[in-house]
């Protein structure tokens, strides 16, 4: 018995031409995150998932260098997170996170870059998960993110600025006293002029603040070393006297005095992360990872006063879109599976695409000249959604025009490509063989399950074909879509739900199950802390059966359930997310036993945050997010095996967001949102 890795789903497209180049029609970015300025003006990007450094002229035109490969060795990263400048050498200074380590670089003005020391993967140190990084007075400061203390608390870990490792601090004492405040998973660190750390303390979804020595540095406003009350931090940087927090409040960069007062927030963004000062005067960079893009934006912070909230104007972006041919953006789920080895889609007329992408080209040209310089970010992340909807939608007729279609719809496996707005399908698996099949689908559509009614429906096309269930995420709407053979599309069948707490709505929901006994969509109502039942009645009606579950850490109640499968006798087995167990119950919505605990481990029932479950074969699965492990139970709750993984090294199966898994003919599915691939593993009795 034992799980393996197989092979991946999703075209890499990381080859540069000759540097210097254009960004524009040669950047295809994969998960961004860390950025920093050099002494000489030019802008550094971790592009995290191609495990390489970007460097660009001032102006972000131009890509001037690229530097790293994927591996171990000292020209080498596996996700590079977190860049720094020295502001007094020529060293940057790069966190590399999956390799559990800190490289410094030198550069000069001609942009000959050189690795100067290799740090942090000694034994007397072993970081367990370098993110932040901060350098004052011949200190360096690094976030250990995934470090496990006595009290599973993360950490700080002070070097000197060439690296030699000084001490650690493993608990923030409050300068006025009290109990010692702890780190869990904390990302980002920045620093104010009087060398104070910043930390956004991930994991508590709280910015703390400390000296040197550990010693909590009270903000006036709160009484306390830390502000709280956010919705998540990812990130803090300290820039003009304000504190930025990305994703303080969601989509959007809280900002806050130097006492720890709220002042207001900067809205129109996705999920940034990394924000950097820039050499203009009110310019900031910052990353979208989710976005895959590197920006450029102006805003007086001096402004922002009373809580409100205001946009930024986007000055520049960089990151071609990912939608080449077999390339996928934010895939979430996957259902469905491969049996052929030979793909049967075909592309009857490539010449005529050309002229066509040609003619979309020419269109988008278009659509930015109309775009005033300064164009606020929402707006212009609004207008962009908005042509990938006409682009798709183009691009569908020309399908249609062309007769382009899998000609074998029933054997399939369907990816969720959230970030490109469309479902993609494979025949035969192969790293660049997904082809779009769906119209455009809803921006936030997430989760995916294959429904086959027991007798045709009214109105169902092609009653071979499975129907796919899709969950949206952003407004609470499910819709049911079915296979057009003329179209060669999935198209809508039905849709149910929306936003809301009322019994017939949904609240972010995730994951979706089909019960096999009776052909029922349960959904994981993550927002709601509760599962909902629905069925479809004989004329195709969806209508709800039932929910249970409440908010709460008792048995019968949830903390973000995030995923469920059904067994063959209907048990429903639950990811209770947040609180670090799986939940079992019957049909009729009673408990009935949980198995699972908190904690750090690879190779056995502790949890932190499992994502995803599936079942086959009397076995269940689990995607246990932060230990980055695909662990498999019987469905009594025995550990039996595992697979682990951090990192982007896609010819290793490792993990970085691993999001709704999916299991068929003992291949697990697990689609990674951040690294864009689709992993495939082999389980073997």
């Amino acid at each position: 018995m034992g799980i393996s890795y197989h092979s991946y789903i999703g075209t890499t497209v990381d080859q540069l031409p000759q540097l210097p180049c254009s960004t524009v029609g040669h950047l295809s970015l994969s998960t961004p995150v860390g950025s920093c300025v050099d002494k000489f003006g030019r802008v550094w990007l971790a592009d995290t998932a191609h495990n390489r450094v970007l460097v660009f002229d001032s102006n972000m035109d131009q890509i001037l260098a690229s530097f790293g490969t994927i591996g171990t060795g000292p020209e080498q990263f596996n996700m590079p997170f977190r860049l720094l400048a020295h502001p007094d050498k020529n060293w940057v200074y790069v966190t590399d996170i999956g390799n559990f380590r800190v490289h410094i670089l030198e550069y000069t003005e001609r942009l000959e870059i050189k690795p100067v020391k290799i740090f942090g993967d000694e034994p007397e140190v072993a970081l367990r998960g370098p993110n932040g990084i901060v350098v004052h007075d011949g200190k360096v400061c690094v976030a250990d993110e995934f470090y496990e203390g006595q009290q599973s608390q993360s950490r700080l870990v002070i070097f000197s600025e060439d690296g030699k490792f000084e001490r650690s601090i493993d608990e923030i004492v409050p300068e006025n006293g009290g109990d010692p405040v702890h780190l869990l998973w904390p990302q980002g660190l920045s620093l104010d002029k009087n060398g104070n750390i910043y930390i956004s303390n991930t994991g508590f979804s709280t910015v703390v603040r400390c000296n040197w020595q550990g010693q909590g540095v009270v903000f006036n406003a709160t009484g306390k070393c830390y502000i709280d009350g956010l919705a998540l931090s990812r990130g803090v940087s300290v820039i003009q006297n304000r504190v930025l927090i990305p994703g303080g409040l969601p989509n959007a960069i809280s900002v806050y005095d130097l006492n720890g007062q709220f002042m207001g927030s900067l809205d129109g963004f996705f999920a940034p992360v990394q924000i950097t000062e820039f050499t203009g005067a009110n310019t900031l960079l910052i990353t979208e990872p989710f976005l895959a893009s590197l920006q450029k934006h102006t805003v007086n912070l001096a402004t922002l006063k009373g809580g409100k909230s205001r946009a930024t104007k986007v000055l520049k972006s960089v990151g071609d879109e990912r939608d080449n041919p077999g390339q996928l953006h934010f895939v979430t789920s996957v259902v469905g599976d491969v049996t052929n080895t030979q793909s049967s889609y075909s592309s009857n007329a490539p010449l005529f695409e050309h002229w066509v992408e040609h003619q979309l080209a020419l269109q988008d040209q278009l659509l930015k000249v109309m775009q005033p310089p300064g164009l606020p970010s929402w707006l212009s992340i609004a207008l962009s959604a908005q042509t990938e909807w006409v682009q798709r939608w183009q691009q569908t007729m020309v399908r249609i025009f062309l007769n382009d279609k899998f000609e074998d719809p029933e054997d399939l496996l369907w990816m969720m490509d959230s970030g490109n707005y469309q479902l993609q399908a494979t025949e035969d698996g192969k790293s660049d063989s997904a082809r779009p099949i769906s119209l455009p689908m809803l921006p936030g559509s997430l989760g995916i399950a294959s429904l086959t009614p027991s007798k045709p429906l009214p109105g169902q096309l092609d009653p071979e074909v499975p129907l796919l269930v899709v969950s949206n995420y952003l407004s609470g709407i499910v819709t049911i879509l079915q296979y057009n053979d003329r179209l060669g599309e999935l198209v809508p069948y039905t849709v149910f739900g929306g936003l809301g707490t009322g019994d017939e709505q949904l609240n972010q929901p995730q994951g979706i199950a089909i019960d096999p006994t009776n052909n029922d969509i349960l959904i994981a109502d993550s927002g709601n802390n509760r599962i909902c039942r629905w069925r479809l009645s004989d004329t195709g009606g969806p209508f709800l059966v039932h929910t249970f579950g409440q908010l709460g850490s008792e048995h019968g109640e949830f903390h973000t359930p995030s995923d469920i499968t059904v067994d063959a006798q209907g048990t429903c087995f639950i990811t209770d997310q947040n609180n670090n167990r799986i939940e079992v119950y019957d049909q009729q919505g009673k408990w009935l036993r949980s198995f699972g605990q908190e904690g750090y481990g690879t190779d056995s029932e502790n949890f932190l945050l499992p994502t995803s479950i599936d079942h086959e074969n009397g076995y269940l699965f689990v995607s246990d997010l932060v230990n980055r492990a695909i662990k498999v139970f019987t469905c009594s709750g025995e550990f039996m095996e595992s697979f682990s993984g951090f990192g982007a090294d896609r010819e290793k199966g490792q993990l970085w967001l691993p999001y709704l898994l999916h299991v068929k003919n003992s291949k697990v599915y697990l689609p990674d949102c951040a690294l864009n691939r689709v992993n495939v593993y082999q389980f073997n009795i």
